[in-house]
């Protein structure tokens, strides 16, 4: 009787036993409560309630007509800089004089706007070639240092030779503003040239 007495507490006083059975309860209760955790039923474990939702829009988008390919970049499609205007002067060269310079050069605006820059300086460059006043103006103001933006240049920086060369050939075709602006550009190397600008005393040259 004594070594009985000796023995372990009994199940009833050992706090470890009864612990047990709760840790098991509440993974019972998790195992077979439902759905609490967002996941849908019969389902693969991985696919979310977000998941379904997602794909629920896109058979609604198809539904409803819309072109499942939409947004999805083609890359056959880029084309290089430039390569637009290219083939475009390659079919008017082909069809032959007199070439449709206002239509050239509405195309190279909305090359411009864009923001195709070599598209569009090729076009007025182009149309400039064959006398076409809006195309030499437009290359010479896009050089012109009193009214250059860069985000309509394909230079970094203005270049006044090329504006005083463009200015001058609509000069002598009588446009009366490319003359007005000729005299700014001569008024603005006599400043610039006072301060050290190389090309400003380069074109200073002209006015001689």
């Amino acid at each position: 009787m004594s070594e009985l007495n000796e023995a372990g507490p009994s199940p009833r006083g050992n706090p470890l036993i009864w612990i047990s059975l709760i840790v098991i309860g509440v993974i019972a209760y998790v195992l077979f409560s439902g759905n609490r955790d967002g996941r849908l039923p019969g389902n693969d474990p991985d696919t979310s309630v977000e998941t379904v939702n997602t794909i629920a829009s896109v058979e609604a988008s198809v539904s409803a007509g819309e072109d499942e390919t939409e947004g999805i970049i083609e890359r056959g499609l880029l084309v290089p800089p430039g390569m637009r205007a290219r083939e475009y002067i390659k079919d008017l060269r082909s069809q032959g004089k007199p070439y449709p310079l206002e239509q050239v050069y509405e195309k190279a605006q909305q090359h411009l706007h864009e923001g195709s820059l070599a598209d569009a300086h090729l076009l007025y460059f182009f149309a400039a070639r064959e006398d076409h006043l809006p195309s030499i103006m437009k290359l010479a103001e896009m050089s012109d240092p009193t009214l250059f933006r860069a985000e309509d240049a394909l230079m970094d920086d203005a270049d006044v030779i090329q504006a005083y060369k463009w200015y001058s050939k609509a000069a002598e075709l009588g446009h009366q503003l490319a003359n007005e602006r000729v005299d700014g550009l001569h008024q603005w190397a006599s400043n610039a040239a006072a301060d050290g600008d190389p090309d400003a005393r380069q074109l200073l040259l002209n006015f001689k």
